[in-house]
């Protein structure tokens, strides 16, 4: 049976854990603790309710959804409730929606994250070729999503009768991203909960920034301060050569530590895009991508990890090249550090680190908001172009971002981030700020399609010192602009 209690109980839960104020306290013993907390996260009467005709019965029909794993987070299906907060929304939710529409909800499940992306996008597109329609729901990884748009491998959503994409759990940020002559062939947002776990945002440690003299972070936050500039500044003077041979190593003590994957982070924090509409309404490269902004900002990123106080770490994109990032701030050995929001529920929550969170820094303190990104791990929404019943599709996809959105997103963003892993309310209040600075780009979410260029070109310029943007763009203008011509004509069907 479903249980349902009063959102109070999450504000009293959260006044409870933050008046404690140390991040120990914050932390609390999941056995004792899992019970409120499961039943905390399912009320729904203080959250908006989907539209959907109350009389809609599937009769028991089956809905598989193709999905994938390789994530340090769960999304799609749990096999029991076992106390865990996380797991125990993603259950009551595939029961709710299950109950609610008289489905049965089935997953078939690829590995498809970064090194497998190829094959499970190869896999999808086969099973939808086939004709047999065995799928009703694509779930990807991100880039994967978009491939199969791409490929014409899923339908167009906006007619699907049930789709609300007016409602909250739809983003309107990635909405206008996604769409193109009218027309919408994926979604993500609340249904996604690895979309909140991996945004970007900058954890500090406390006692470090406390010993050089830093103080008054969230201040900086809250009066628009918080830039590039004021954070270089704090750190200028941070560095130790702990290993004393001569050289920047995972060793060595920093100001400022920045795994190369994540630094892209810095490019829309900056407020720049990669893409754009052009009169048309068509996505062509953006004049902050080919132009000045961008050369401007490389400059400024390539003199920031030239001193050294800044180490930006190159060990790889893969699960070894992350966690040897996370060594060094683990180990105490960086005061800042650009992060994905996981990083508090999966690794500092076995530490002892006293530690903060904060937004990417803005441009300037003139820049109208702050901004940051996704890493790529999040999982956008399709319906197969063999879907046997597309409304079924579409009608369970809403109820599924409906419940999350009641459900799994307050479990890990309300309970665990701004409760069980926040040391005090200004800290929570970061991760409003932060959640609610996400943007979301055409070119980035595109990127598989355009050779990983609108990340590489900038990404792969800050790692060398190669100042010369004007170069780079040169030698890839004319190839990367075909490139986006040929996406944006197979989206919109000419």
């Amino acid at each position: 049976m479903k249980k349902t209690v009063s959102l109070l109980l999450i504000f009293c839960m959260a006044l409870t854990i933050a008046a404690c104020g140390s991040h120990d306290a914050a932390v609390p013993d999941q056995t004792t603790a899992a019970a409120s907390e499961t039943e905390a996260v399912t009320e729904t009467t203080l959250y908006m309710e989907d539209d959907l005709p109350d009389t809609l019965n599937y009769n028991g029909r089956t809905v598989t959804t193709f999905g994938w794993s390789g994530a340090s987070i769960e999304e799609f299906f749990v096999e029991e409730i076992n106390g865990e907060i996380i797991n125990d929304s993603i259950f009551e939710r595939n029961l709710a929606v299950s109950e609610r529409l008289n489905v049965d909800l089935q997953y078939h499940i690829e590995p498809g994250a970064n090194a497998q992306r190829k094959e499970w996008v190869n896999s999808v597109s086969k099973a939808v070729m086939s004709g047999e329609g065995a799928y009703d729901i694509t779930a990807g990884y991100s880039m994967c999503g978009a491939s199969l748009a791409s490929a014409g491998m899923v339908l167009e959503l906006s007619g699907l009768e049930y789709l609300d994409f007016d409602k909250p759990w739809w983003p309107d940020s990635l909405m206008k991203e996604a769409v193109v002559g009218g027309k919408l062939y994926f979604a993500s947002g609340d249904i996604s909960s690895r979309m909140l776990a991996y945004i970007f945002g900058v954890f500090f440690n406390k006692k470090l920034a406390e010993s050089y003299g830093i103080s008054g972070l969230y201040e900086t936050v809250t009066d628009g301060s918080w830039t590039t500039d004021k954070m270089t500044s704090m750190i200028k003077d941070v560095y130790s050569d702990v290993n004393g041979d001569g050289n920047k190593g995972e060793e060595d003590l920093y100001g400022l530590l920045v795994h190369i994957t994540y630094s892209d982070s810095l490019y829309f924090a900056n407020g720049l895009r990669t893409t754009e509409l052009d009169s048309d309404g068509r996505p062509v490269l953006s004049e902050d991508f080919l132009g000045v902004k961008a050369q401007t900002l490389l400059e400024k990123l390539v003199g920031i990890f030239a001193e050294n106080y800044a180490f930006l770490q190159n060990y790889g994109t893969n699960g070894d090249g992350y966690s040897r990032a996370k060594a060094i701030f683990v180990g105490e050995r960086a005061i800042f550090m650009i992060g994905e929001l996981n990083l508090a529920m999966n690794t500092l929550r076995d530490t002892e680190i006293s530690y903060g969170i904060l937004p990417i820094p803005k441009g300037s303190e003139t820049q109208d908001s702050y901004r940051t990104v996704m890493s790529f791990p999040y999982t956008l929404y399709g319906v197969p172009l063999d879907a046997k019943d597309p409304e079924m599709s579409g009608a369970v996809m809403e109820r599924l971002a409906s419940e999350s959105y009641r459900t799994v997103s307050p479990a890990i963003f309300e309970i665990s981030l701004k409760v069980k892993y926040s040391e005090d309310v200004e800290m929570s209040e970061m991760y409003d700020i932060i959640r609610g600075s996400v943007v979301f780009d055409f070119g980035r979410i595109f990127n598989d399609n355009l050779s990983s260029q609108t990340y590489s070109l900038f990404r792969n310029s800050v790692l060398s010192g190669n100042t010369d943007w004007a170069s780079t763009i040169a030698k890839n203008k004319d190839s990367l602009s075909a490139m986006l011509d040929t996406v944006v004509t197979s989206l919109m069907g000419e």
